[in-house]
């Protein structure tokens, strides 16, 4: 529980956030009274005085003790202490430590400006006269009088600090309003009258002064004091001791792009009159470089360096450098060179411009003749007016598409996306912006480095709909999404969207059926900077109208043309071209007109080239530093605007940009390494200069937050961020983030993967930074995969692992896990088998084993079965040797399940049940299904309990159990129930539609054809079967069932040849349960074309094993044919297959017809008959 105490104004007490009714007088006083002597007992004696400073009631005591259990039942930690009570509270919850703590840091400030901005915050503390409440029910403790009188010196002292620090003008009107209120306080008027003089105001000063003396002599009868005489002495002899002493200016390190101007002297002779002439003439040409504009770095003998954007950048330093050239090489024997580019700058008391720039404007010079100027491509460039096509407004087109679009959602209730493309700052955040007005709506944006996090923007969306801040601790945020679903599935695989649980391999289909509950009403849901996006959320949302129905949806997406790049074949899409002239003048007429800036609107419009950024930033320009000239680029503009900023605003603005698009002051503090009070001064000054905007809510709790008002201006204040030094401040913002409750682990890693790469590119040491970034990528790629996002996850470790010295003990983790990611694309074997080495180096048998595990997958899903059971064997080797633990049960219960996909169906169940006993979670649902298929594969139906006990842990845990019910269904079909298989996938299509389970669902619809095949629909389940083989080519049971069709329906030929394609797959792959159906295939061509079947490698085939369900009675055929009887059976695993195809053997052909019937598998039984 969060209690904050407020006594500066009316009384006040805050829990979590809600304002506590605190009752009657008395005890609001009591409450007050304690709160005033907060961190002391408060004798009984005392207390009653201060209630009753008249004398006390007889039930004065009575009285006391029901205020103090009122204010206990209330929570408040009052306890009984003699004499009397202490109310125990941390001193930073009551507002008025606060202020004394602030007042004694302002006293130690380092500077005016630190101290004036300290003192600002302090006083904002105050609401009003202290204890106001109180005090108008005729409270008058003495304490209260001593509280105010501290604010007042508070308040002078903060005046004091604001004319050292130059802010005279800007005070002149607070200290009017004030020595009207007060005009006896003799400070306040002095501080009014030095305003007035350093603001060049003498005779308004001298007024001041008089009305200040006729004051104290009409309501006191004396003359004003001796300091504010002598201050009025002072004013009318302009007493240089009253001029504002010069500060030092701080020193300010850049990269900014400036144009460098090198001259080249050649005068006669080598006398000492040619010195003096060399003088005279360097003299010359450094003023006339400072007359254009420029300043002189440096001069070496005749050589002349001079630099043109810095301090302060302009928007025609290039030109201004040229024509200085020009000039000088006219007027003197001398050679130019202009280079522009960007610079290493350092500027304070004096300018330093270094890096290659110098260099190059050096050697451009050394070949240039006397008279002659050159000059760099890329001053050329800033020489040729650059158009624009990027437009921002004028969009009553573009919003009517829109609103009609939203309007046809709304009576056919079905979504729809629509995407608005455009280059950056061609108005589509301000279309969005103006259709969203008045609608219900829900925003998510992509961040640029959200491809370490797919479902980003739907988190966001999650978060913003539960309210739930990056702040909030993972209990708090369960609770948010809990209030917003009763479904423990939802509310598990939204945990795991935004960041709780690593758990959430459902997490698209949750926030989709989130998003359908929510658009019961019409919706809009924006999606920002879609060009950002990870193809899997790419994926979703362009293939979410095709699969929702009666759902007023609207998803209007925001995107750069890369993602038509990426996706010609994208969606309905809006395009946002450049602004007609007339739209353009329009917009700048209401620019000037609101910035009440006079402009020459011909020469912006042809400036503007239709982008209304271009037209605001220039607008802007020219209200905050009142210059004739324009810039001719944006970038040239912002970075203009960046150097009319006061230094410390700049600096402030350029850390705010390392953190990325939205910043918060306790952030940027971290990152400055300043004081929070400062830093927040300074970001709402930003705001007030249109550099950044305040978000209406923040993901922090207790931190405003601020965004760039574009990102083009985040973009120039983090270019010009050294990059040695953007590697610390990248560090700093990752240390910040991490200290959060609820992390934003991908923006985390992008942090500390920033600050290591910057670090290695600047040749700095760097082992502490990539220890921490290799952390922080780890859990961003072990988030996707718990999200089954494993493109994400490969990129988080290959991030991870390029921060990872060769040789550093990471890297055989960083390996499997990568490995393992790419296994599921029958990837990852060389990582995986480096890391085997590595672990194996160690002796890390069970880090080895997960490893080979890895491989196993890869192996598997390639169809290499050979080099997959050498990996197996290679797992359990290594399980044996590793110490028992919850890594090793985990790797056990999926060794388990590779063991009965290898037809190891004894070890699979010795396995998993060792697994079972330690393996939690997922892990041990893995191990029960696997032990109930390998009971199956072994003929003993009580593996379906198991497996049904797995789906239903499965369920309870909240995690998805598709692929579950889909098991169960192979084990029915296994034991000869065709139709609980079909039950069972057909309650999985239901779970798979309710998580999104998207892997399920197209297994599911792939192998329909073994249904539709045992149900007879042989035209349907060829259908199904053509556009399976075109999926998986090489899959041998693919062709073995078509051929078998195909053989029922008379096509021969193409049995035929389907046939020996499934048995030439089957021999490559050489796995033992893929052969049977082909060789019986094989032995019925025989018999086709009038042969003796030959059965006897399917004979050594079926020994222990199952019969598949689709070889059916081909099996029982082929073998009578081969004169063999039912005793070649004995060996095989119990199943209704089984018994029917020994009833086949014996000559009950009847038998055989009524148990595949029973089975329900209509060609089976009509081959029987």
């Amino acid at each position: 529980m969060s209690v904050e105490f407020n006594v500066l104004g009316p009384l006040q007490v805050r829990v979590d956030g809600r304002e506590l009714a605190l009752g009657g007088f008395t005890r609001r006083a009591a409450l007050g009274f304690l709160l005033l002597n907060a961190g002391r007992v408060v004798s009984i004696s005392e207390l009653t005085e201060a209630l009753w400073p008249d004398g006390h009631p007889p039930t004065a005591r009575g009285i006391l003790l029901n205020v103090v259990s009122a204010l206990r039942k209330a929570e408040l930690d009052l306890v009984t202490r003699k004499p009397g009570y202490l109310l125990r509270t941390e001193p930073d919850r009551v507002d008025l430590h606060r202020f004394r703590a602030a007042t004694a840091r302002a006293a130690a400030a380092p500077g005016p400006e630190q101290k004036a901005a300290i003192l600002r915050d302090s006083l904002a503390l105050w609401r009003g006269p202290v204890l106001a409440d109180l005090v108008a029910d005729g409270v008058t403790w003495p304490s209260l009088v001593e509280i105010e009188h501290l604010r007042d010196i508070t308040v002078e002292d903060r005046f004091d600090a604001e004319l050292a620090s130059g802010k005279h003008r800007e005070v002149i009107a607070e200290l009017e309003a004030l020595v009207r209120d007060h005009p006896l306080r003799e400070r306040l008027q002095g501080q009014l009258m030095l305003a007035l003089y350093r603001s060049g105001r003498q005779a308004d000063a001298l007024a001041a002064f008089r009305a200040a003396r006729e004051k104290f002599a009409a309501e006191l009868g004396i003359d004003p004091g001796r300091d504010l005489v002598a201050l009025e002495q002072a004013i009318l002899t302009q007493d240089l001791s009253l001029a504002l002493t010069a500060a030092h200016n701080p020193l300010v390190l850049e990269r900014k792009k400036v144009s460098v101007l090198v001259t080249r002297l050649e005068l006669p002779g080598a006398d000492e009159a040619a010195d003096e002439l060399l003088a005279t003439t360097v003299a010359a040409i450094s003023e006339k470089i400072e007359d254009l504009g420029g300043v002189v770095v440096t001069t070496l003998g005749s050589t002349v360096c001079a630099a043109f954007g810095a301090p302060a950048g302009r928007e025609d330093d290039a030109a201004r450098a040229v024509r200085a050239a020009f000039e000088i090489t006219t007027e003197h024997p001398a050679a130019a060179a202009v280079c522009t580019g960007p610079a290493l700058v350092t500027s304070g008391d004096k300018l330093e411009v270094g890096g290659t720039l110098l260099d190059a404007g050096l050697r451009q010079v050394a070949q240039a003749a006397v008279g002659e100027v050159r000059t760099c491509p890329a001053t050329d460039r800033t020489l040729t007016p650059a158009g624009d096509d990027t437009p921002f407004v004028g969009r009553s087109s573009e919003l009517a598409q829109v609103c009609a679009a939203f309007e046809q959602v709304q009576r056919a209730r079905r979504p729809r996306l629509i995407t608005l493309v455009g280059e950056p700052g061609t108005g589509k955040s301000r279309l969005t912006r103006e259709f969203a007005a008045g609608r219900r709506t829900l925003t998510g944006r992509t961040p640029p480095f959200g491809r370490d996090d797919t479902f980003a923007p739907l988190a966001e969306i999650v978060r913003s709909h539960a309210g739930i801040l990056d702040s909030d601790a993972p209990d708090v945020v369960t609770g948010k999404i809990k209030a917003i679903s009763d479904d423990p599935w939802l509310v598990t695989q939204l945990c795991a969207l935004v960041g709780v649980t690593p758990q959430g391999s459902d997490a698209l289909m949750a926030w989709r059926r989130l998003v359908e509950q929510i658009a019961a009403e019409p919706l809009v849901v924006i999606v920002e900077d879609l060009h950002w996006a990870d193809d899997l959320l790419l994926d979703h949302l362009h293939g979410l109208p095709d699969t929702a129905d009666d759902v007023p949806l609207l998803i209007l997406a925001t995107a750069r043309p890369e993602l038509l790049e990426r996706r010609p074949a994208w969606g309905e899409v809006i395009t946002l071209k450049a602004l007609s002239e007339e739209d353009t003048t329009l917009l700048l007429k209401m620019l000037t007109t609101r910035h009440e800036v006079t402009a020459d609107l011909p020469e912006l419009l042809q400036r503007c080239a239709g982008s209304p950024l271009f037209a605001g930033e220039y607008v802007r320009m020219l209200r905050d530093s009142d210059r004739e000239t324009l810039p001719d680029t944006v970038q040239t503009v912002i970075g203009a605007r960046l150097d009319s900023l006061p230094t410390l605003e700049k600096v402030i603005l350029q850390d705010a940009a390392v953190l990325g698009p939205a910043v918060w002051p306790g952030a940027v503090a971290a990152v400055a390494e300043r004081e929070v009070e400062e830093v927040a001064r300074c970001l709402e000054v930003l705001r007030q200069r249109d550099f950044l905007k305040r978000s209406a809510t923040s993901n922090v709790v207790g931190e405003a937050e601020y965004t760039f008002s574009h990102v083009l201006v985040r973009d120039v204040a983090y270019d010009r961020v050294p990059r040695t030094t953007k590697a610390m401040k990248h560090y700093h913002a990752a240390e910040w983030l991490k200290a959060l409750p609820l992390e934003h682990v991908p923006l985390l890693a992008h942090h500390f993967q920033q600050a290591v790469w910057l670090a290695e590119a600047a040749g700095r040491p760097c082992d502490i930074l990539g220890q921490k970034a290799r952390e922080a990528l780890t859990e961003a790629g072990n988030k996707a995969t718990g999200l089954a996002a494993r493109s994400t996850a490969v990129r988080c470790y290959q991030a991870a692992l390029a921060v990872c010295p060769p040789g550093h003990d990471d890297r055989a983790k960083l390996l499997t896990l990568l490995g393992s990611a790419l296994a599921w694309d029958s990837k990852g074997t060389e990582e995986l088998a480096e890391a085997v080495e590595l672990h194996l180096a160690r002796n890390d048998f069970a880090g080895a084993a997960e490893a080979s595990a890895g491989a196993w997958r890869a192996c598997f899903h390639r169809g290499d079965h050979q080099e997959a059971k050498r990996q197996l064997d290679r797992t359990l080797e290594f399980l044996t040797k590793a110490e028992p633990g919850e890594r090793v049960f985990g790797v056990l219960a999926h060794a388990a399940h590779s063991l009965t996909l290898a037809a190891r169906a004894d070890e699979a169940i010795t396995t998993a049940r060792a697994a079972l006993v330690g393996a939690t979670g997922s892990d041990r649902a893995v191990a029960l299904e696997t032990l109930g298929l390998a009971k199956v594969k072994k003929g003993d139906a009580t593996g379906i309990d198991d497996i049904r006990q797995a789906i239903a842990e499965r369920r309870q845990a909240g995690l998805s159990y598709s692929l579950g019910l889909i098991n169960l269904g192979t084990a029915y079909a296994t034991l000869g129930d065709a139709r609980a298989r079909k039950a069972a996938r057909a309650e999985s299509r239901v779970a798979g539609l309710r998580h999104g389970d998207r892997f399920a669902l197209s297994f599911l619809d792939s192998s329909r054809y073994v249904e539709l095949f045992w149900e007879g629909c042989y035209d349907e389940a060829l259908q199904n079967l053509d556009e399976a083989i075109k999926n998986a080519p090489s899959q041998p049971y693919l062709y073995s069932i078509r051929a078998r069709i195909k053989l029922l329906t008379g096509d021969h030929d193409g049995a035929r040849t389907d046939a020996a394609i499934a048995l030439e797959h089957a021999r490559t792959k050489a796995h033992p349960g893929e052969l049977q159906h082909p060789l019986v295939l094989r032995a019925r061509i025989a018999l086709l074309d009038g042969e003796r079947p030959d059965v006897d490698e399917l004979l050594t085939l079926l020994a222990g094993a199952q019969i598949t369900g689709p070889i059916g009675a081909g099996l029982p055929i082929v073998l009578a044919a081969a004169g063999h009887g039912p005793e070649c059976l004995a060996a095989l695993s119990w199943s209704r297959w089984k018994d029917a195809a020994v009833a086949h053997l014996r000559g009950d052909r009847e038998e055989a017809f009524r148990i595949y019937r029973e089975i329900g598998s209509i060609p089976d039984a009509d081959e029987a008959r």
